[in-house]
C-alpha cells in the first residue's frame, strides 16, 4: 500500500511538474494523464489549443523515435452515462483500432514467411481448396489489396445471401456475434470485381482470409497468435481482441450500428488498443524488432498500399473506421514521427485522419 501511494503521489508531482515547467499550458492536473516533453511545450499548447477548439474527443498522442512529445485524452469514456460515472479519457483509455490491425495482421504473416512457414507467392488455394477463384490468388495479392475479392463488410449484402445478410443485420443491431464461418461458406457463392493482380482495390475480406492462414500455419487461433508474438512482443499491454472491451463506448453506441459482428472483423479490423500501446507499436514495427528490417521494407515497398499499411514517400499510415468509432496511426520517417489519434465517434462528427493531418501540420511549423 505504501508502494502505491509512493507511486501516486510520484506521478502526481511528474504531471504538475511538466505543466508548471510550460508556461503557455496552465491549470492541469494529473487526472488529465497528459503527457509533454518539455522540449516541445510550444507545439502542446497549440495542439491543445486547436484540439479544445475542434471540440476533439478520444486521444491523441504525438512521439518522436521511442519519446513521447504529446499525449491526452479529451471528452469522456462514455457521455451516456449518469453524472457520478463520467470516466474522462486518459492516454491509457482503449477504443476499438478498426483497420489498424490489418498492418498486425500482415506482420503475423511476414513472421511466419521468416520462419519458412509459408511464402507470399502460395496459391490461396494451398490453404482453401474448395474456392474456385484460389488458384488465381496468391498471399501477396490478399496483402497489398490486389485479390479482387468482393468485401464482405463494407458490401456485404453483394457477398452473403439476402436472407444471410439481413441475419448479420439483425445480429449487428442487438450487438450479437455471428457464425464466424460464414465468409468461408459463401466465399464461391461472391462475384469477384476484377480480375486477381490486375488493380487494386480495397477489401476486408483479404485480412479476414490471412487471418485463417495464421491459424492454419501456426496452428492456433488468430487472436492468440496476436497475444503472444504481437502484443506481448511489443508490450501492448492494455490491448486485446474481444468483442466490444474497451474502456469507451461510441458516442452513437444505442445505434443499430454500434460494432461491426467481431467474427466478421477477425484479421481486419479487431483489435482494441489505446494510443501509448500503438505507440509502442509503430517504434518495434519499424526499427526491424517484430520482423526483421529487410522484410519491414518489403512490407512498405510499395507507391500505394503495401503489406497492412498505406504507403507514401515520407511516410506509412493507416486508419480504422468501426461505425462509431474512427482511428489514425502514421508514422514519418525522416523525423521518426508518430501520430496517433482515436476517437469513439463517428467520422462524420471527428475524423481522426483530418485531426492527425492537422497536428502533424502544427508540429512542422513548429520546427520551421
Amino acid at each position: 500500500m505504501k508502494k502505491a501511494f509512493h507511486f501516486f503521489f510520484f506521478m502526481t508531482s511528474f504531471f504538475i511538474l511538466i505543466f508548471t515547467s510550460c508556461s503557455s499550458v496552465k491549470k492541469r492536473t494529473w487526472n488529465d494523464e497528459v503527457i509533454i516533453d518539455k522540449k516541445y511545450c510550444d507545439f502542446a499548447e497549440r495542439a491543445d489549443s486547436y484540439l479544445n477548439e475542434a471540440g476533439f474527443q478520444g486521444a491523441v498522442l504525438v512521439g518522436r523515435g521511442d519519446k513521447v512529445v504529446f499525449a491526452k485524452g479529451y471528452g469522456f469514456c462514455d457521455e451516456k452515462a449518469a453524472a457520478p460515472e463520467l470516466v474522462p479519457i486518459g492516454i491509457n483509455s482503449t477504443f476499438e483500432a478498426g483497420s489498424i490491425t490489418k498492418q498486425m495482421t500482415a506482420a503475423a504473416v511476414m513472421q511466419l514467411v521468416e520462419k519458412k512457414k509459408l511464402a507470399v507467392d502460395d496459391k490461396v488455394s494451398k490453404f482453401f481448396p474448395d474456392f474456385e477463384a484460389g488458384d488465381k490468388i496468391t498471399i501477396e495479392m490478399l496483402l497489398n489489396m490486389r485479390s479482387g475479392l468482393t468485401d464482405h463488410i463494407n458490401s456485404a449484402d453483394e457477398f452473403f445471401p439476402k436472407n444471410i445478410y439481413r441475419h448479420i443485420e439483425l445480429n449487428q443491431m442487438a450487438c450479437k456475434p455471428v457464425d464466424e464461418n460464414l465468409v468461408l461458406t459463401y466465399l464461391n457463392e461472391a462475384p469477384l470485381l476484377a480480375e486477381p493482380d490486375s488493380t487494386y482495390f480495397y477489401c476486408n475480406t483479404n485480412y479476414y482470409l490471412l487471418a485463417c492462414i495464421i491459424e492454419q500455419v501456426s496452428g492456433m487461433p488468430y487472436s492468440e497468435y496476436i497475444r503472444k508474438n504481437i502484443f506481448s512482443r511489443c508490450g501492448m499491454n492494455h490491448s486485446n481482441l474481444e468483442f466490444q472491451n474497451t474502456d469507451t463506448r461510441g458516442y452513437d453506441y444505442k445505434s443499430r450500428y454500434y460494432s461491426i459482428p467481431s467474427s466478421l472483423a477477425i484479421g481486419c479490423g479487431d483489435v482494441n488498443s489505446n494510443v501509448t500501446d500503438l505507440f509502442k507499436w509503430n517504434v518495434l514495427f519499424t526499427s526491424g524488432k517484430v520482423v526483421k528490417k529487410k522484410t519491414f521494407q518489403k512490407m512498405v515497398d510499395s507507391e500505394s498500399y503495401g503489406y497492412g499499411v498505406y504507403c507514401h514517400d515520407d511516410s506509412i499510415f493507416h486508419t480504422g473506421i468501426t461505425n462509431v468509432f474512427n482511428s489514425y496511426d502514421g508514422y514519418y520517417f525522416d523525423d521518426k514521427l508518430s501520430i496517433i489519434v482515436l476517437c469513439n465517434c463517428p467520422v462524420a462528427k471527428i475524423n481522426a485522419t483530418s485531426v492527425a493531418r492537422n497536428l502533424y501540420k502544427l508540429y512542422g511549423d513548429n520546427n520551421n
